[in-house]
């Protein structure tokens, strides 16, 4: 490692910004690398697929280059980083949604034999960890996102609260309700564990 490599491995996220936004494009490598695994488990976390995760955590650090002078500092870097991941992975879970309405419609027209189905069903029913990852996919994004954000992720209420742009108080009651419906989803597991 060369002594340039070594200093901007230290330098903080603003800097590195601030130089690639002057014309040293290159230095934003050193974001990808700060940012890339916490990026790749939160689109995961959304997605829950890991080749869709992949490409979403692509679109993100390209989204994020391209809107870097938009940054004027007026939070960490990481907050604002953040939003926008958090934003985009939002955006993503809603055509996602839309998408998979229309193919939803589109199969319920097709014949299927019965046996099919059936096989199928028993098939889903028996994985009690794709229950819970179906049940954490059935939550609306929002909350889906603050239980991957304090459940999974272990961030601070506080933390969470700056990334999101929320109260603690919004936010525990966003949380709440968001394990409440998650428990209602999975009752039917108690004891199967």
């Amino acid at each position: 490692m060369d002594e340039a490599s070594g200093l901007n491995e230290t330098r903080a996220d603003e800097e590195l910004v601030a130089l690639a936004v002057a014309g040293q494009a290159e230095l934003f490598a050193h974001i990808y690398k700060r940012y890339y695994s916490r990026t790749y488990r939160l689109a995961y976390g959304m997605t829950g697929k890991h080749e869709a995760a992949e490409d979403l955590a692509q679109e993100i650090f390209m989204r994020a280059f391209q809107k870097l002078g938009l940054f004027k500092g007026e939070s960490s870097f990481s907050t604002w980083f953040y939003r926008l991941s958090l934003n985009h992975c939002l955006n993503h879970c809603r055509s996602e949604r839309r998408r998979d309405r229309t193919e939803a419609w589109q199969m319920d027209r097709l014949p299927m034999p019965g046996s099919m189905k059936q096989m199928e069903k028993k098939v889903l029913q028996s994985e009690v960890q794709d229950q819970i990852h179906r049940a954490l996919f059935s939550l609306k994004p929002k909350l889906r996102l603050v239980i991957i954000l304090r459940d999974i992720e272990g961030l601070s209420y506080g933390e969470i609260a700056e990334r999101i742009d929320c109260s603690t108080g919004t936010l525990a009651a966003q949380l709440k309700r968001a394990r409440k419906l998650l428990s209602r989803k999975l009752e039917h597991l108690k004891g199967a564990l």
